[in-house]
């Protein structure tokens, strides 16, 4: 009788036992990250947080009116293109701590464009431009 009893108690409780499981196993894949890793390889949207400086040149040479993109807590310069942004911040000074969210094109990209005179390590596609910090 008492076996009878046990295996009534798991069968009217597994599929709670199933969902607390699968519960569990989503928040340790969360919080590992795991959706960060879903989302850079769908569609490659990057999220980077610096500084809002002038971009180097690649021949070291000073510019009157600097161009600025971000310069990111690793030391690497990326290029912003706002093209797509409908309102602009437009109240951003240089080294202005940024959290800038977009689509990542490579470094070859910039050298096919008006970026190609500066050393960067890609070109960000703007979404989002907030000051931060």
């Amino acid at each position: 009788m008492d076996t009878y009893e046990n295996r009534g108690f798991v069968k009217r409780n597994i599929i709670w036992l199933l969902v607390l499981a699968a519960a569990v196993i989503f928040g340790l894949l969360l919080f590992n990250g795991w959706d960060k890793v879903v989302n850079d390889s769908v569609d490659k949207i990057t999220t980077t947080t610096g500084n809002f400086s002038c971009l180097p040149r690649k021949d070291n040479t000073p510019e009157e009116n600097c161009t600025l993109g971000v310069r990111s807590r690793d030391g690497s310069y990326y290029a912003l293109d706002i093209s797509r942004i409908q309102d602009a911040n437009t109240d951003l000074k240089a080294e202005d701590t940024i959290a800038v969210t977009g689509f990542l094109l490579p470094a070859s990209a910039a050298n096919d464009s008006k970026w190609a005179d500066y050393n960067v390590a890609g070109v960000i596609k703007v979404n989002t431009l907030l000051r931060t910090r």
